[in-house]
Order: structure tokens, then C-alpha cells, then sequence
């Protein structure tokens, strides 16, 4: 597979070398299993990677899932154990932060802290979109958000995973919403917005 790597960002970026190590998976592999002793937040420099959490009942529940570009696990950096368990969904490349680096930052440059509340305040933005996406009933609708939020980047299934819809119903959804004009297919299980509407 040829990537396309993403830098560390602001301000995970001034982390010394030593601080941070970078880990390659394959589709299916965990990075990290619910309860297990935290070590600090992850940077998806490539690929995607799944976060689940188990229920009591023993269900699988799917709370995030990290694209390439996305940091994950920073409740890491508050608690001694992960709250779910992640796994590449993808062939996927990770970076890991040493928890015990960012606290010390945390605790002495007010730049590097308010950039990091800046990050964390954008990943709470784009959660809540995530649940008004998922709010939407109609699935012509909800495929059509999804797609003008810049969502439909991987295959269609893991897109109709993230949105919450079958595979079946979102191919349904993208072969009226082709028909009506409301979106343009571009390739296979490629599709973009008219330009009138972008």
C-alpha cells in the first residue's frame, strides 16, 4: 500500500523524539484492549483505525472511528485505563505520545495547553456533529450530510458503518440521490457534491 503520511500536528509536534514511537498495523490488528493500562494518546498518521467499547453484555459498539490525520485515546492522558479497544480497520501507522511528556507540558507551557484544549475543543465539535448526523431518520438525507461533511473516504462499507446505516440501504441512498441529481458519482464508490452545492 503507498501512503500518504500525516506529520504530527501543533502542537503534539514539540514532543522530543524520545517521547514518541510509531507503530505499523495491519488490517485487524488491536493497538490497545478496553481496561488495559493506559500509556498515552495515538496520532493516525495513516490508514483508520476502529474504536470499540464492550457492553456488559458482551456487544461490540463502535464510538469513533480515526482516520488518517485524527489523534485518539486522549482521555488516556486523565485516566490509568483505556475505555475501548482499537483496532486498524485498515493497514494503518500510528504514533504514539508518551503520556508522562504531554502532562509535563501540560503543567508548563500555557501555549502548548491551549493548543491542545484547542484540539479537544474541535474533536467535541465534530462529535456532536456525529450525533446529529446519526439523528437524521431518512437515509437519502442522512447518506447526502454525510457525503457534504467529507465522510465518504474509505470503501462503502465502512463508510455505511460510520454513519450508522446497511450497506445495502447507503448503495440504495447513492443510487437515488445519483438519480435525482443531488450528488455525482465520480468513480466507483467515489461520489462528490454538484458544484452549486459544494
Amino acid at each position: 500500500m503507498i501512503w500518504i503520511m500525516k506529520p504530527l500536528p501543533q502542537p503534539l509536534d514539540q514532543l522530543h523524539r524520545r517521547h514518541l514511537s510509531t507503530q505499523t498495523l495491519q488490517r485487524g490488528e488491536t493497538l490497545f484492549v478496553q481496561d488495559a493500562a493506559t500509556a498515552g494518546l495515538y496520532f493516525l498518521s495513516a490508514g483508520t483505525i476502529d474504536l470499540t467499547r464492550s457492553t456488559t453484555t458482551g456487544h461490540h459498539v463502535l464510538i469513533h472511528r480515526a482516520r488518517s490525520g485524527d489523534t485518539f485515546a486522549e482521555a488516556s492522558l486523565f485516566s490509568t485505563h483505556y475505555h475501548c479497544t482499537a483496532t486498524a480497520s485498515t493497514e494503518a501507522s500510528v504514533i504514539a505520545c508518551a503520556r508522562s511528556a504531554i502532562d509535563e507540558l501540560l503543567a508548563t507551557d500555557i501555549d502548548f495547553t491551549r493548543a491542545m484544549l484547542s484540539r479537544f475543543a474541535q474533536q467535541i465539535q465534530q462529535g456532536r456533529r456525529r450525533v446529529e448526523l446519526l439523528s437524521i431518520r431518512a437515509a437519502d438525507e442522512r447518506v447526502l450530510a454525510a457525503i457534504a461533511d467529507g465522510l465518504l473516504v474509505d470503501e462503502i462499507s465502512s463508510f455505511s458503518d460510520a454513519i450508522g446505516l446497511a450497506a445495502e440501504t447507503v448503495y440504495r441512498s447513492l443510487a437515488s440521490l445519483t438519480r435525482c441529481g443531488n450528488i455525482i458519482k465520480t468513480g466507483r464508490g467515489q461520489y462528490t457534491l454538484p458544484s452549486d452545492r459544494s
